[in-house]
């Protein structure tokens, strides 16, 4: 195992260590296939290390900033850009004595920034999620797609740009018409999912399109407490007393109570008609909706999916804690203790890890609608 400057002395029994933190980095170089463990040369010099986990619509990224005293990293072991880091974190009895060793992979990250400060000498090494280099995000294209499902638009750009694609969708919207002006594969895929009512996130190696109303259908796994509850002997795990701060907010701006969409059809001029209800309410806004659509069936998915764009950000809120390798961006939990805001699933949409003199966690979630 290799040093680890992150290592905490919370107290011993018999020599032992009672709780840990320390990363395993793996290192390639631009263009090879190998990689290098650096855990023990890093660790030696790692101030702090940030990793960011997002749901879908950014890339995730991490950065690690290095003491630089010597300028070895400002030199000699200066990464180069384009590089690969793969992380994983490792914990032990971070929470308590009888938990041993947990895991957190925060994935594959192509280096794109690197930093030097002073004084004193810092080094900040900047990666993210998505390849800077590849055709994929680089190469714009115009043409146009015509009669084509969403999954088997996102299969062919994956498949020419040698990239596997995981497709987490119980609906497959067909797509009559649209055109890719101007825009590359990656920014092109990213309006049509979004448009679709779909997220997406990509990794170096595959691109995930997966639909958040299906994962808002899970259970928790998780029970935050706020402290100074006393929680039922029979939640789910729980965080107990580990939260340092929160934040959660109710808003009445831009949230509706229906959707309604009217479209009439240039050739023959008829009318498609449809509103969808938000099950959950009784009065309030009604959204309007004029967007091109070919049946009743697509008009009433498009007033699903725009009420729920509109609505999903109703309940929001944040949340810091010790560190909590659970805690990751699509998680659903629970509240215990926040009064009206116990009410209801929450979804972890952002989750932030820092490891520095200690291990702390911080994320933002959105309850989870119901019904839609």
């Amino acid at each position: 195992m290799a040093y680890n400057p992150l290592s905490s002395m919370l107290g011993a029994e018999g020599g032992k260590i009672a709780r840990r933190a320390w990363l395993v980095v793996k290192y390639t170089e631009k263009g090879s296939k190998e990689s290098k463990d650096i855990s023990e040369d890093l660790a030696k010099y790692l101030l702090s290390c940030s990793y960011t986990d997002n749901i879908g619509g950014q890339a995730d990224d991490v950065t690690l900033s290095l003491e630089d005293k010597a300028g070895l990293w400002s030199d000699a072991w200066f990464p180069s850009t384009g590089a690969m880091l793969d992380i994983t974190l490792h914990t032990y009895n971070w929470t308590n004595l009888m938990e041993g060793e947990k895991t957190l992979p925060f994935g594959k990250f192509q280096i794109d920034e690197i930093e030097i400060q002073g004084s004193p000498s810092v080094v900040q090494i900047k990666a993210t999620s998505v390849l800077q280099d590849t055709p994929l995000r680089g190469m714009k294209k115009n043409r146009t797609w015509e009669k084509i499902s969403i999954w088997k638009c996102a299969n062919d750009i994956c498949w020419e740009n040698d990239i596997d694609l995981y497709w987490d969708c119980d609906e497959n919207p067909n797509l009559d018409h649209v055109e890719q002006s101007d825009e590359s594969d990656l920014a092109f895929l990213e309006k049509v999912t979004k448009d679709a009512g779909f997220s997406l996130k990509i990794d170096p190696d595959k691109i995930i399109i997966f639909d958040e109303m299906k994962l808002e259908k899970g259970e928790p796994t998780l029970a935050v407490i706020r402290p100074g509850t006393k929680p039922d002997s029979s939640e789910i795990p729980v965080i107990i007393n580990q939260l340092t701060g929160w934040s959660l907010r109710a808003k009445t701006r831009d949230v509706y109570w229906k959707c309604h969409v009217k479209y009439q059809k240039a050739k023959d001029k008829k009318v498609i008609e449809t509103t969808y209800t938000d099950p959950n309410k009784k009065s309030g806004q009604i959204l309007e909706i004029s967007e091109q659509v070919e049946d009743v069936a697509e008009a009433e998915r498009l007033a699903k999916k725009k009420l729920r764009e509109k609505n999903k950000e109703e309940i929001s809120g944040s949340l810091n804690t010790y560190g909590n390798v659970n805690l990751v961006a699509g998680v659903i939990v629970k509240l215990v203790g926040f009064g009206v805001f116990d009410d209801g699933k929450y979804l972890v949409t952002k989750a932030t890890h820092n490891i520095g003199g200690d291990f702390s966690t911080s994320v933002e979630l959105r309850r989870c609608l119901n019904g839609y």
